[in-house]
């Protein structure tokens, strides 16, 4: 359940010491609610999560990411951040625009560039993501029956056995969370950031935003890669999407018993038709 619009506006009063000019419900994200907030002649954005977020992500791993880049030039300017509650403020860089929203024929070569920037920081949180670890996770809390999609074990097995070359990553590179603006690219939310290998990182972008041209393959694999890939490394990177599936349609199904949100079936729809498809290959 959501904070209840008078509740979240008076919290947010709180939070600005009453110097509210303005407030503004936007429809950015899908799990949290985010605020555009006037103070003092600027312009910040508020996140406000869901009450159960804790059960979700962990503000502990969110932290520590967001501390580790905080001078990279990637996320957008943290000005607030309480690890118990997740509530998050960052300044407004007016003219950003997500990867949905962006309409330029570089949008593939330039997320890319961004990704590489990202992992070639080569830097550790301490804390694993811990694909599969989540993904028992989510089907423990789900209560009504689900799928058992094809083979699903042998990219469960896969990803048990990737121990090497862990990083920082992201973990959830989904449209909303890419952005460009004028003067740099920007990379968003680090609600599910942890060290994992970057390849999860490639295909999170990938299997997110349904990128199945392969032109658009191709022009971000070689702002990443520098290179196409090798048919050895498509085989690794086709396992690592297949999971994604997986583990996201677990995700969405345990999000709709959460808060009962038809969004979470179609997204979980999506998930298997995705996974369907990509084992007919």
């Amino acid at each position: 359940m959501l904070w209840r619009a008078s509740m979240t506006e008076t919290l947010i009063r709180q939070l600005f010491n009453n110097e509210v000019i303005s407030l503004t419900l936007t429809d950015k994200g899908l799990t949290n609610q985010n605020w555009l907030i006037e103070s003092k002649g600027e312009f910040f954005m508020v996140r406000i999560p869901h009450q159960n977020s804790a059960n979700v992500v962990s503000r502990q791993h969110e932290k520590a990411a967001i501390d580790l880049i905080a001078r990279q030039s990637l996320d957008v300017e943290t000005v607030y951040f309480n690890e118990k509650s997740g509530i998050k403020i960052t300044k407004f860089v007016e003219d950003l625009l997500t990867f949905d929203e962006y309409k330029g024929k570089d949008k593939h070569y330039r997320v890319g560039r961004l990704m590489r920037k990202f992992h070639g920081l080569q830097v550790k949180s301490g804390f694993d993501f811990d694909p599969v670890a989540r993904l028992v996770q989510y089907k423990s809390q789900i209560k009504n029956k689900i799928l058992v999609l094809k083979d699903e074990d042998k990219y469960i097995d896969f990803i048990k056995n990737q121990k090497d070359d862990f990083t920082l990553c992201h973990n959830d590179w989904v449209a909303g969370n890419i952005g460009f603006a004028s003067t740099r690219d920007y990379l968003i939310d680090y609600e599910y950031a942890g060290d994992n290998h970057p390849y999860f990182d490639v295909t999170s972008f990938l299997s997110e935003n349904q990128i199945f041209d392969d032109t658009a393959r191709k022009e971000f694999y070689i702002a990443y890669f520098s290179q196409l890939p090798d048919e050895a490394t498509l085989q690794q990177l086709h396992c690592y999407e297949m999971f994604h599936h997986i583990l996201w349609y677990h995700w969405a199904m345990m999000m709709f018993e959460f808060r009962n949100e038809h969004i979470y079936l179609k997204i979980a729809q999506d998930k298997v038709d995705m996974y369907t498809k990509g084992y007919k290959k």
